[in-house]
């Protein structure tokens, strides 16, 4: 504060840090007012950005639509649990349904083959069972496992009884196809559109591996 020269009156001094208050108060409010627009910018642009970074996920998640359905529908042929090691004779190839051991194969990507009676029971349970001609190639081999890695409630296993390259089952449903006609969309169109869709809902597979 500024020193008062002491020839002032004392009505002149009293006036004189009136007006010194006044300046002190008046540059007090006008940071007060900068603080609080600047508090009302950041705001504004962390709003902005929140709403920005939703909108992304949205899109960025949304589910891509489903395409053409390449599969048919497959007749039921039962659902009853049979001794393990029981061969049974399934009317399709490979089977989408029918009698099957008590134990599912667990969810997974298997390099050796599993017993159909193993698999129909996953399928009841809702999985996807992607199986192929072990002499695919190994370019095909490798897509078809990156795909299942990256898709739940899916089986792969190879199968040479399959009368196609690729087989993509689920209960009731079969999309069988040579290996030139693979794609991956037609494959994960397959996978979203019928996985869990069994007549046993169980999220968690907990079965054996065989």
């Amino acid at each position: 504060m500024e020193e008062i020269p002491q020839e002032f009156s004392k009505k002149e001094l009293r006036h004189v840090r009136r007006e010194e208050r006044r300046t002190i108060d008046g540059q007090a409010l006008k940071k007060k007012k900068m603080m609080r627009m600047l508090w009302w910018v950041f705001g504004i642009a962390l709003a902005g950005a929140l709403t920005g970074g939703i909108v992304w996920a949205i899109v960025a998640n949304k589910p891509e639509p489903l395409g053409d359905d390449f599969s048919r529908a497959i007749e039921y042929e039962g659902a009853t649990h049979v001794k393990e090691g029981e061969k049974v004779t399934y009317q399709s190839n490979p089977p989408t349904s029918g009698d099957h051991w008590p134990d599912p194969l667990r969810d997974g990507i298997y390099d050796t083959e599993k017993p159909d009676e193993a698999v129909v029971h996953s399928m009841e349970h809702g999985r996807i069972w992607i199986s192929y001609r072990p002499d695919i190639s190994d370019t095909t081999k490798e897509q078809l496992r990156a795909l299942a890695k990256r898709e739940a409630y899916v089986v792969m296993t190879p199968r040479p009884e399959n009368d196609t390259d690729i087989a993509l089952a689920a209960w009731n449903r079969l999309d069988a196809l040579g290996e030139e006609e693979f794609n991956e969309k037609r494959v994960r169109d397959f996978v979203r559109r019928y996985r869990d869709k069994g007549p046993e809902h169980v999220p968690q597979m907990m079965g054996k591996t065989y």
